[in-house]
């Protein structure tokens, strides 16, 4: 089972260490040790062997017969300590060679006083060799050694006391002797006790520290979860491990970027909590859930089928929309999800020529693709399909190279124009809309590929935030559409346009003074260019974007929000920014004029909410200096109502659609002829002038 989460474990603290039965050291250090341990015997073995040969006085109470026996029982032990015991079980085998090893030390300490008749020196081997056998860190060699002292000081020590405490001693003496040899072997294995607990403890902390650093780099902080390292483990263990088939969901919060900058990054972070515990209750225990970064998650479900797993995304998707809250706010938040199956394996996992590592890799990248599949149309769970999926990614990455050369050459990319016509001249009712009277126009680009043929904006337009390429192309919008005003200037008509300006171009420290360059170069009045913002510019950094927009107001550019009223941010933004015009988007917009359900709980023959809804947001951009243009106008009905509220221009099928700037209608051009006076070309402000912020007029 796929656990999404791992606590490290904490042991025992403090004294209570040494006391664990449970082995504390590695097999390499234990290795280690023993070898030292068994070194420091195997010294003592050839050095009690060579004492009588050397000639050195061996005590009379100890018979040449026992000290050869004492040897040889040395050497066994010796021998035990260091066979390797293979027939037994790892725990049990460094039981009896670490037993073995303590035998032998204190049974050479014993029998080296023996031999040198109780002497002082002798006595000091078993104050060397506690700490010696402590390097174990085990109870049972430590217990064992501790026995064979006091049998050694107190049985024999009493019985003849000569051959252990020295000919000095006698029987009437022997307790305070062996009394004050056992003190001082007390105060030795206590402090081994106490630097065993201690080196228990540090590597307790240790280890506890690891575990920690372990989790972090496979955890995610803020939520808990598996992060992509973590994803990746486990992930492969599941393909190695588990001959099922397995679903990858990979899922991305639609619109958490305006709620993140809106609301501030402690509630994003509050909101992708909460989000991480939705996806705890819907997963459970089919599967593990993971955090790849930013809003994105990950869901990896072992048995779970293609049908299934977008099931299990589309329930989390519900939950998702109807649970999440932030700082105590329900907000309006739905996802996109990507899914990919790999097939059942034959049992035992992968086949060996499959690499798990490889294989994860490839399963995250199409359900990524998947999502990104989701995501364009409009939400939802997508299954990938690589017939239709890879096709389409492959495209991606092949427009995203020829838009580069295509924003190069200057040749591909064409303007059509949209008019826009005032809604306060009183000439137009939405009945005959050659009445209009023309104020603008909107410059829209698109896309006439070599290959491909004619490519609308949604087809290329998202590929410029995925690249350097935003500044360029709106420089390039930017040249073509004052191209066509300067013509159209000439020929005596003044003709508004207005350009589409990317959120990467209010943070690009030369916008201002290429749109200064651009009219400069032209000697076109700045009037005649309207700057589009959308509110995605506006949110990355507010601070910028307002300076911006006081800067192109300085060279006397209108500035507009364009799409008002689909984020979270404009009615905070309207009073702090200088901008001159808001486009009220086409949703609020559809329908006016039409039958159908008024406000609920109003009276009969009271306006529609969405009446009430456009009429308040006119009001408000009245109020606040600010000129009013609906989008998306197709209906006489909308035409009206809009007149009615107070709207200022109206922009739609109704009046044309995009097209060439020679298709526009002349008798709508002609509506921008100067008819009573002439009023001369104001040059505006050259680039040496225009950080100062000079006025065109």
């Amino acid at each position: 089972m796929l656990h999404p989460r791992t606590t490290a474990s904490r042991g025992p603290r403090g004294a209570r260490a040494w006391r664990s039965s449970s082995p504390a050291l590695s097999g390499r250090v234990w290795d280690q040790r023993h070898r030292t341990v068994t070194g420091g015997l195997a010294l003592l073995v050839l050095a009690l062997a060579a004492w009588p040969a050397a000639g050195l006085p061996v005590s009379d109470a100890f018979a040449p017969r026992a000290h050869l026996v004492a040897l040889g029982l040395l050497c066994a032990c010796l021998l035990v300590a260091v066979l390797r015991w293979r027939a037994l079980s790892e725990p049990v085998a460094r039981g009896v060679r670490s037993v073995a090893a303590s035998v032998g030390c204190f049974g050479a300490a014993c029998l080296a006083t023996a031999v040198t008749g109780g002497s002082s020196e002798a006595h000091f081997l078993f104050f060397i060799l506690v700490p010696l056998v402590a390097l174990y860190e085990t109870v049972l060699p430590f217990a064992v050694a501790v026995a064979l002292v006091v049998v050694e000081h107190g049985v024999v020590g009493t019985l003849h006391p000569e051959a252990v405490f020295g000919h000095h001693h006698t029987a009437h003496d022997v307790w305070s002797a062996a009394a004050l040899h056992g003190g001082l072997f007390a105060l030795g294995c206590a402090g081994s006790l106490m630097a065993w607990g201690g080196a228990r403890a540090a590597r307790r902390r240790a280890s506890a520290v690891v575990a920690e650093l372990s989790h972090r780099a496979c955890h995610d902080e803020l939520t808990g979860l598996p992060n992509r390292s973590g994803l990746a483990q486990a992930l492969e263990r599941a393909l190695t491990e588990d001959a099922r088939e397995l679903a990858v969901v990979v899922v991305d919060l639609d619109r958490f970027k305006e709620i993140n900058d809106t609301l501030g990054h402690d509630v994003g972070d509050q909101l992708l909590q909460g989000v991480s515990r939705i996806g705890l209750d819907v997963v459970g225990d089919r599967g593990l859930l993971a955090r790849l970064g930013g809003d994105e998650f990950a869901l990896v479900l072992p048995g779970t089928g293609g049908e299934a797993a977008r099931a299990v995304a589309e329930q989390l998707r519900e939950q998702v929309r109807e649970r999440a809250t932030a700082a105590g706010i329900a907000l309006d938040l739905d996802l996109s999800a990507g899914v990919a199956v790999h097939p059942a394996r034959t049992a035992g996992g992968l086949p060996s020529r499959e690499d798990p590592r490889a294989t994860s890799r490839e399963l995250l990248r199409h359900a990524d693709i998947a999502m990104y599949a989701a995501k364009r149309a409009g939400g939802g769970a997508v299954t990938y399909d690589a017939s239709v999926h890879d096709h389409h990614s492959a495209l991606r990455l092949e427009l995203a190279r020829e838009l580069r050369t295509a924003v190069a050459q200057r040749e591909q990319l064409v303007l059509h124009y949209q008019p826009q016509v005032s809604l306060s001249s009183g000439r137009d009712d939405g009945r005959d809309p050659s009445r209009a009277v023309l104020t603008g126009v909107e410059a829209l680009v698109r896309w006439q590929h070599p290959t491909h043929g004619f490519l609308p904006p949604c087809e290329f337009l998202p590929l410029l935030e995925q690249t350097d390429l935003a500044h360029p192309f709106t420089a390039l919008v930017i040249d073509t559409a004052l191209d066509q005003a300067q013509r159209w200037h000439l020929a005596g008509y003044e003709v508004p346009v207005a350009v589409n300006a990317s959120a990467q171009c209010f943070t690009h420290p030369g916008f201002v003074e290429q749109v200064a360059r651009a009219l400069h170069r032209r000697a076109l009045p700045a009037r005649l260019l309207r700057v589009e913002i959308t509110e995605e510019a506006l949110v990355v950094d507010p601070g910028r974007a307002a300076t911006v927009i006081s800067d192109l107001r300085g060279l006397g550019v209108s500035t507009s929000i364009d799409d008002f009223g689909t984020g979270y941010s404009s009615l905070s933004y309207l009073r702090r920014l200088p901008v001159d015009e808001l486009k009220l988007d086409r949703s609020f917009v559809t329908g006016l004029g039409a039958d159908g359900p008024g406000v609920p709980g109003a009276p009969a023959g009271e306006p529609r909410g969405d009446e009430v809804l456009v009429a308040s947001v006119v009001d408000l951009a009245h109020r606040l200096g600010l000129h009013v243009v609906a989008e998306g106008v197709e209906d006489p009905r909308e035409v009206r109502v809009l007149r009615s509220l107070g709207c200022d221009t109206a922009q739609g099928y109704l009046y044309g659609r995009p097209a060439p700037a020679e298709q526009l209608s002349p008798e709508l051009l002609e509506t921008t002829r100067p008819s009573w006076r002439w009023v001369p070309a104001q040059r505006v402000a050259g680039p040496a002038s225009a950080g100062r912020g000079s006025s065109s007029g």
